[in-house]
Order: C-alpha cells, then structure tokens, then sequence
C-alpha cells in the first residue's frame, strides 16, 4: 500500500511566460488606493468590497484579487484556509498555476515561514480527494505549479524552511486522511498493518507486530477482548524512530479501531456507517512518526497503535464480562461499546513498561461527549501534566490542530470502582463528564513518572463542513500537532 503523492510543485521565485493566474491579496482599507482607478465600476456598484473571501478576477492581466477584510479582524487559520478551494480547482486546470504574491502588510501580520507552511499544507490537502471508490473517469489534466511570492526578499530563507517542512507534513496529512476514508472492507487490521511497514520501509525505521499468537503470550487482554467478536485478528504494531544521540524519549499511542459496531452494547443505525473513522488516532500517529522521521527531528519517538475491529459476533465479549489487561489490572466490561480505551489501556501499559518514555501523548476517537462538549472545531486535551499542557498549546498554536483543555480531576474517576474487578470500563453516574472519566480509565494504564497527556480527536479527526485549516470529511487531524510537539518536546 504505497503512501501517496502530491503532483503539486511550489517555488519561491516567480514564473516566467502567462500559464498561470496570479492572486492579489486586498484589505478592504486598502481598496481605493489599490484599484480605484482601474475598478471604479465594481467598487462604486460594491460589486467587489474586498471583504474577506471576497474574489473578484480580472482575466485581461489573469489576476484574482482576494478580498481580506479589515486587517486588524484577519485570522490565521482562516486565511489559510482560503486556498484548499484553490488546492482543488488547480487540480482542474490544466496546466495552469497559480502566482501568490505576498505583500509586506500581509508578512507584518504572521511570520512567513508559517504562511509558506499553511498556505502550501491548504493547497495540496485541498487538491487531494478522498472520493476514492467512485468509478465515474474525471478529465485528465496536469495541474500547474504554484509560486509563493514575498514582496519582502528577505523573508525567502524563512518561507523556504517552511514550505520545504509542509511539502513533507501535507502528503502525511493527506496518506492519514486517505485510509481514514476507506470502508471497513477495504481497510482492515491487516491493512493496517501493511500501512505501518509502507511507513516504516520508506523512513528505514524498525517495526514490531504483535498477532494474536503474540497478544496472548504478551497478556494483551484489552486488544483480545474487543476483537473477539470479530473474525478480524486484533494487532498491536509498533514503530521506532531514534535519530543519533536523541535526549528524550516521546512515545505516541494511537487508537485503530477500523470499525466499531458497538459490539453487544450495539450502536443505533444511524450514521453508524462514520464508524469506519474510529481508527483515526492510529492513522495520525503512523503517519506522524513518517513525517517526524522524514523530518529529521532530534527526539527519539515510539508509535504505538491498537488495531482491532468491534462486532457482536457469538463469540464477542458481554456486558459484565471481566479480562485482565496487560499491566495485570482486572477490568469489567459493562459497556462493549467502550472499546477504545480496553485496547489503549493495553497499548499504554505496554509501552510504559518497554520503552519507559520521557513523555507520552495519546489520540483516540474516544467519546461521542467531547463533540458534546466542543463540537468539530478542536479536540479535547486532559492532563496532569503542566509541561504537557504548555508544550501542545505551543503545538497546537503552530499547527492550527486546535485542542481546548478539560479538567482531569480525580472524583471523574471514583465512579469507575468495580464490585467485582478492578475498575470497570465506564461509571455508573449517567453520561455526564464521559470524556473526562474515559481519560481518568486510561491513566490507570500509564506509570506516574511519565509526563502523560490523552487527546480526545473525536470531533476533530472528520466533519461535514471544512473550517479554517481542516477539510471536510476525514481532517486528518493530529498530524500536524504531533510533528510540532516532537519538535516542540526536544527542544
């Protein structure tokens, strides 16, 4: 399973010839000034107001002038995400590119290197469909080139460096969005795994994989209880990048379920078909170590996902039903459908146990509450720990992968207390604060001395409509925040 390619090319330095558009950026303050005299019509008639999104396209010179609004009003991510429309109408063209002219009130506004980074991330994510099972032939065209142009020379070091960083990052994006996508029967625990080692051959980074023969003896219990009901094996893969003389050790833990049917505790028909996205954390996490090793950064990281598929089969696992996960811990399953931290937990343990980290994240499509909570628009983080609060606010700032923080106060987790096990897999008290007592399950699993911190993507990881930096359907979400917070951690 090849990881995909963009046929997008970008530069710095303008084309030469006419096979190309240029877009011209426009603050609304600034429209007389600016094409007064040459727009008179359309601006009198407010035609064109250059308010933001605005466009107005001159065909005579080939120029789409893009209204930005007030300057003092422009916000990042959504001025970044203006140009997955342009990702994607490129893709139409044929042979036509695109000329982005950078001013200097734009570059006095945001650093270039992150507009080089977001507007590039923005083209190729938009540029790259996911409708991949629809057989109807499209007109095969070959896009044009794309220039970022700044009209201040001096900032083209720090564009390159982020240009040159998104045209790694984006195609991760793109590969996580991809297999996101897919229908459980065309990606499964297997696929995965073949994913996994497409990843870990392109980066020559070391690969473990644990089957069901291997879960046994190792004590996996969380993994083997959720995908008994299926006659899908369940998997653990891990994989390892460790450049030379890192100082810190970040361990990754992704959850892959590649479909959730709820199991016994079976989820009502409606949209259950979105299911086949609850493997979207363990899809962010291989392709983030792929980016991060392609990258080149200074910190030695572990990905490590739980593969497993959730059906109600004879043999699934019951409510009431108790396992033993891998850190010896005896858990009561009252609720099947709860299935994503069984096999983090394990997950967790695991790579607690045998790869003692410095620090540890998790992502997880881990509770319908958190898009309660926060709806599409971030992914809710839990922690104890105030370097890791500090350290994916600082990822998340960069990389436009919103998160908001919740509390994660012990009393969430006083209602997991079983009467027959140790913990049972969620509390009794109704469904209020279930993302919260979802993560305080989960740090039963992860030895204290780690610096810990769990992401609930849930919302995040696909949605319905694109806002700012993330598309919709599958976002690919976590990609970007996990490759600033590798790099945010080994500094």
């Amino acid at each position: 399973m090849k990881i995909e390619t963009s046929p997008l090319k970008f530069q710095l330095t303008p084309f030469k010839g006419n096979s190309f558009y240029k877009i011209q950026f426009v603050f609304s303050n600034d429209l007389k000034s600016t094409l007064g005299d040459k727009f008179s019509f359309q601006i009198e008639s407010k035609v064109f107001s250059a308010d933001f999104g605005q466009e107005l396209k001159d065909e005579a010179s080939k120029t789409i002038y893009l209204g930005l609004g007030e300057p003092e009003k422009l916000i990042f991510r959504k001025f970044a995400g203006m140009f997955m429309k342009f990702g994607e109408r490129i893709m139409k063209w044929d042979g036509i590119g695109l000329e982005i002219h950078i001013s200097k009130d734009i570059t006095k506004l945001f650093s270039a290197d992150r507009i080089a980074y977001q507007i590039a991330n923005s083209i190729t994510i938009g540029s790259y469909s996911v409708s991949l099972l629809q057989t109807k032939k499209k007109d095969k065209t070959t896009p044009g080139s794309i220039a970022l142009v700044f009209e201040d020379k001096k900032l083209e070091k720090q564009a390159e460096e982020g240009l040159q960083k998104s045209l790694i990052v984006a195609k991760h994006v793109n590969g996580a969005r991809h297999i996101a996508h897919l229908p459980a029967n065309y990606f499964t625990p297997d696929d995965f795994v073949s994913r996994s080692k497409e990843i870990a051959k392109e980066q020559k980074l070391t690969i473990k994989i644990w089957d069901e023969p291997q879960l046994k003896k190792e004590g996996l219990g969380g993994i083997l209880a959720v995908s008994q009901g299926s006659e899908l094996n369940g998997k653990m893969v891990i994989i390892e990048y460790k450049p030379s003389k890192p100082k810190k050790k970040f361990a990754i833990v992704g959850k892959g379920l590649t479909f959730d049917t709820g199991g016994i505790s079976l989820k009502p028909p409606g949209e259950m078909h979105e299911m086949k996205y609850d493997m979207c954390g363990a899809a962010a996490t291989i392709h983030a170590i792929g980016a991060i090793a392609a990258l080149k950064l200074p910190i030695h990281v572990i990905a490590a996902i739980g593969v497993a598929e959730n059906m109600p089969d004879g043999k699934a696992i019951k409510p009431g039903d108790v396992y033993t996960a891998y850190n010896g811990t005896t858990v009561e399953v009252q609720n099947t459908d709860a299935e994503g931290r069984l096999v983090l937990g394990d997950v967790l343990s695991y790579v607690s146990k045998n790869y003692k980290p410095d620090f540890m994240v998790d992502l997880a499509t881990l509770t319908g509450a958190v898009i309660i909570a926060l709806g599409h628009e971030a992914a809710g983080v839990m922690t104890k720990s105030q370097l890791m609060r500090e350290a994916i606010q600082i990822a998340s700032d960069k990389s436009d992968d919103r998160v908001w923080e919740l509390p994660l106060w012990d009393e969430y987790g006083e209602d997991l207390k079983s009467d027959i096990a140790d913990l049972k897999n969620i509390t009794g008290g109704g469904k209020g604060g279930g993302t919260v007592s979802a993560a305080m399950f989960l740090s039963k699993f992860v030895d204290e001395s780690i610096e810990w911190a769990h992401i609930d993507i849930a919302g995040a990881a696909w949605r319905k409509k694109s806002s700012g930096t993330q598309i919709s359907g599958p976002t690919g979400y976590g990609v970007r925040l996990l490759v600033d917070l590798a790099e945010t951690l080994s500094k």
